[in-house]
């Protein structure tokens, strides 16, 4: 007859995760790639320290609950987010346009810019050239003054 597993083999056998499969179940449920980016995107995180196993079972405990509570929240967001999402959207769409708008002036600036450099520098060689006539009259005049 063969003998029943005894309790002490049964429990021995399950493993708890170790702590590189905790993280690396944590990241992929946060959807990011470095604990850097899980405390920045989950405020309920940032306390913890991740050197610590400990830290990664209670990170896995607030994501799994979050899903929980919020399994389509992603695809399916209350009527009262999906009008601020709304709003944050056209707030994005104007903010973007007047970056592109700033751009477009700032590269006519920089345009102006060079023109004047341009014109500027065209005005120094003109001026040189007229001190270089002035020099050469006043030896000319010099030069019948005293004839």
């Amino acid at each position: 007859m063969a003998r029943p597993p005894s309790p002490r083999s049964a429990t021995a056998r399950v493993k708890p995760p170790t702590i590189t499969e905790l993280k690396r179940e944590v990241l992929t449920l946060a959807g990011v790639s470095s604990t850097r980016e899980l405390k920045r995107t989950n405020q309920d995180l940032r306390h913890l320290d991740f050197r610590l196993k400990a830290s990664w079972r209670t990170a896995l405990e607030v994501l799994q609950q979050a899903a929980a509570a919020y399994p389509h929240w992603d695809t399916q967001p209350p009527e009262e987010f999906r009008e601020l999402f709304a709003a944050i959207d056209e707030a994005n769409e104007a903010y973007g346009q007047s970056i592109e708008e700033g751009l477009r002036l700032s590269a006519q600036l920089q345009k102006a810019a060079d023109d004047l450099e341009s014109l500027s520098g065209e005005l120094l060689e003109e001026a040189d050239e007229l001190r270089t006539v002035q020099a050469a009259s006043r030896r000319q005049a010099r030069q019948r003054r005293l004839n």
